[in-house]
Parts: C-alpha cells; sequence; structure tokens
C-alpha cells in the first residue's frame, strides 16, 4: 500500500478514481474546508475515515508534511509502452525519462507534463525514481491524471516509438541543433537525461534530433524539470493547439487588415498653427461667449492677491512661554497654581466666565492713583494743586519709606 499526504494529492486521487483507497486518515482537531471537502468526497465514495492524532500521522509520513490528511491507497497502476501509444492522441507528444532518480524533479516534471498536454510518460524500471509519496506530492497531484509507463530499456523503446511513426528528440547539453529549430506538430518523443550524466550513449545514438537550450549565464545546464518545460511548451507554442479535452486552446479569430493611406505625390504640408495670433483679426476662435482671455499686468496695477492678508491665530491657549503675554491681550486672567490646586481637590472655585468678565470690567475702569498722589483735575481748575518742580517729597508716605520698610522686612 502507498501513502498520498497533503491535501491537493489527496483531493486529486479522490477526483481521478485511479487507484483503491484503503481508508483515509485525519489529524484530529484539525478545522480546513478543503479537509471537509475530502471527507464529503470519501464518505459518498464508501471510504473509511479514521481520526488520529497529529503525533500518529507525523510518524506515518516521515518528512513529508501531510497538512492534517493522509490517504492509504494502492499502488499507481502503470502500462505498457504500446497501450500508451494506443490511447495517444494525434499528433502524439510522449516524454521519455532516462535516469531521472531524484523524486522531486520526477514530479515537477509529471505535473507539467500534464499542464502540457502530454499523453504519457515512460519510465525505465532501473536508473529512476519510484512513484513514491515524494513524487505525488512534488506533482501537486498531478500523478494521479499522467499515465504512466514502465519500459525495461529506454533504447528499445526508442525503437518501439519509430515504428509507430514517432520522431525521437533528444535534448542534451551537447546537441548541435537549436530546441526551436525542429518541427513539432508531428508525433513527437522528447527524451531528457538524469540530473548528473544525461543521456546515455545508447540512447543518445538513437534520437532522430539532438537539441541544446542556450544558455547565456554563468551557469553551465539547467534543472531537467526546467528543460522538460521548456521543451513541452515549445510544442504546444508551434502547434497552436492541445490534444486535450480539458482545457482546449481557443483559436483566434481572424482579424481584418487595416489599410492605412498615406499622402499622395503633389500634396502639400502645411503647418495650421503655424503664425497664429491669438484674438487677432479674422481669428474665429474668440466671439462675445468666449472668456476674455489672460493678460500681464503692467507696473501701474496690482493684483486682486496684493491686498495683505491678517492671519488670526485660533487654538487652545496653554499656561507658560508667549501664551501669557496673549493672554493678557486677549483680557484672560492668568490661572495660577492656587486656582490649579483647588480644582484637583475639588473645592470650589471662580467660573472661567466670571473671571473674564471681570477682568474685562477690571480693564474698562481707569487706573487707579497711588497713595499720596491727588486725583487729577481739569485744566484751569482752582482745587487743582500745582505741579511740582522736583519729583515727590519725602515724608512718611514717599518712596524712601517704602524701600526702608522692605529693608527692615528682608532683616
Amino acid at each position: 500500500m502507498d501513502l498520498i499526504c497533503g491535501i491537493n494529492p489527496v483531493l486529486e486521487a479522490l477526483n481521478a478514481e485511479s487507484r483503491h483507497f484503503d481508508r483515509l486518515l485525519i489529524a484530529k482537531g484539525v478545522r480546513n474546508r478543503r479537509i471537509e471537502e475530502a471527507i464529503a468526497k470519501a464518505g459518498r465514495k464508501g471510504i473509511p475515515l479514521r481520526f488520529e492524532s497529529r503525533e500518529t500521522l507525523d510518524r506515518l509520513s516521515g518528512s513529508i508534511p501531510h497538512q492534517g490528511i493522509i490517504a492509504v491507497v494502492s499502488a499507481k497502476p502503470v502500462m505498457a509502452i504500446e497501450t500508451l501509444l494506443d490511447q495517444a492522441h494525434k499528433p502524439g507528444l510522449v516524454v521519455v525519462l532516462d535516469g531521472v532518480e531524484d523524486p522531486r524533479n520526477l514530479g515537477a516534471i509529471l505535473r507539467t507534463s500534464e499542464a502540457a498536454g502530454a499523453d504519457g510518460v515512460v519510465l525505465p524500471e532501473r536508473h529512476s525514481a519510484g512513484l513514491s509519496e515524494t513524487v505525488s506530492r512534488a506533482s501537486a497531484g498531478a500523478l494521479e491524471h499522467v499515465k504512466v509507463a514502465r519500459v525495461g530499456n529506454v533504447a528499445q523503446s526508442l525503437e518501439t516509438l519509430k515504428a509507430r511513426d514517432y520522431w525521437v528528440v533528444g535534448f542534451d547539453a551537447s546537441g548541435t541543433e537549436r530546441w526551436d529549430a525542429v518541427d513539432f506538430k508531428r508525433n513527437v518523443a522528447l527524451v531528457l537525461g538524469g540530473e548528473g550524466r544525461g543521456i546515455r550513449r545508447l540512447v543518445r545514438e538513437r534520437c532522430d534530433h539532438l537539441v541544446s537550450i542556450p544558455l547565456f549565464g554563468h551557469v553551465a545546464s539547467l534543472n531537467v524539470s526546467v528543460a522538460a518545460a521548456v521543451a513541452l511548451y515549445e510544442v504546444v507554442r508551434q502547434r497552436g493547439t492541445v490534444p486535450s479535452h480539458v482545457r482546449p486552446i481557443p483559436a483566434r479569430a481572424a482579424t481584418a487588415v487595416r489599410h492605412v493611406v498615406g499622402p499622395r505625390d503633389g500634396d502639400e504640408e502645411s503647418d495650421p498653427g503655424q503664425g497664429y495670433v491669438p484674438g487677432a483679426e479674422g481669428d474665429e476662435t474668440f466671439d462675445e461667449h468666449s472668456p476674455e482671455p489672460l493678460r500681464v499686468l503692467g507696473d501701474h496695477e496690482e493684483a486682486a492677491w496684493s491686498v495683505p492678508t491678517v492671519v488670526k491665530a485660533v487654538g487652545h491657549l496653554r499656561h507658560g512661554g508667549s501664551s501669557h503675554a496673549a493672554q493678557a491681550a486677549a483680557g484672560i486672567p492668568r490661572d495660577g497654581p492656587r486656582g490649579r490646586r483647588r480644582r484637583r481637590h475639588g473645592r470650589p472655585g471662580r467660573p472661567p466666565g466670571e473671571r473674564r468678565n471681570q477682568a474685562a470690567d477690571a480693564s474698562s475702569r481707569p487706573p487707579a492713583e497711588p497713595p499720596g498722589v491727588p486725583a487729577p483735575t481739569a485744566p484751569g481748575d482752582p482745587a487743582r494743586p500745582p505741579a511740582p518742580s522736583e519729583g515727590p517729597p519725602a515724608g512718611p508716605g514717599g518712596p524712601g519709606e517704602a524701600r526702608r520698610r522692605r529693608r527692615r522686612r528682608r532683616h
């Protein structure tokens, strides 16, 4: 029994119906829409389901990621090369692998062969990777749809292909022909060699064409799966259609040929914009409904936007810095630390509107006179004392007394 690990390979195997399913193992606690789809398909087909712990699935799959689902199935069925050729389309396309031992490369080639519409893949019984769960995982489920033929000798199989009117094209680094110079519109068998040695000598001698893919960098070769992709899609490009009922290439619609008429002999060429003056006499582009053209301002004229613009600062005035002067100019009293402490401890304070009203009333009242200075009177009033010729008299209320009082407080 073989194992199929991963969501895509299991779903493709269920859709292809090419294998016998022994059971389907699901990891406990997995919530995935595609896994639920696989469970529903397995239930309709009568496949037994078993829910195991993730550790059990890890032990069964080894180093292969299983994504929470593993199918225990029968081995991939293979066929004889004659049966494969009997079921091929016309013109046929067959891929022959000579010594591809890496399962990931084999899986990638199977995936590209299925995508390009190849009729099948021919593998030798020896010096080739088996159709294991690693190949199935690398092919993303394409292994379930590709027809695989097993042969004992690749060189003898090429003779069988030639007898069935197939042209054998080998891809090798020592090829002397261009890969796109061969006619791929007939029955073609593409031969690709192993990762290290390429196509073996006996196989190379039985090829009708030996081509190579040009390399323009520092590396000396391409991966065999990449070379297979280049070869397969060159066949698709030359044929224009794929003999596949899954996704045929739609035929291109015939486009009408457009004829461009150029100037005749004797036609004069003129530039309609040469010498054009806007607004000149005879110019029909400007009428009474047309907007007035732009004109350049002279030195004596001023633009409408030359009026100075006053920008007024708008925003919240914060305490500190230059905002104190802005508060004083706006008539807003400065809120000292006492007011902040009263608000912090929940004590009732004076409403801000009342402080602003009092500040406005105080600014509207005349300034109070200092002590000892009489109130000003109108000119010519006999009660007004004459202005002193010198400074304020020294006395108990003079500035000297105030300085002495402050000095005594400091001491």
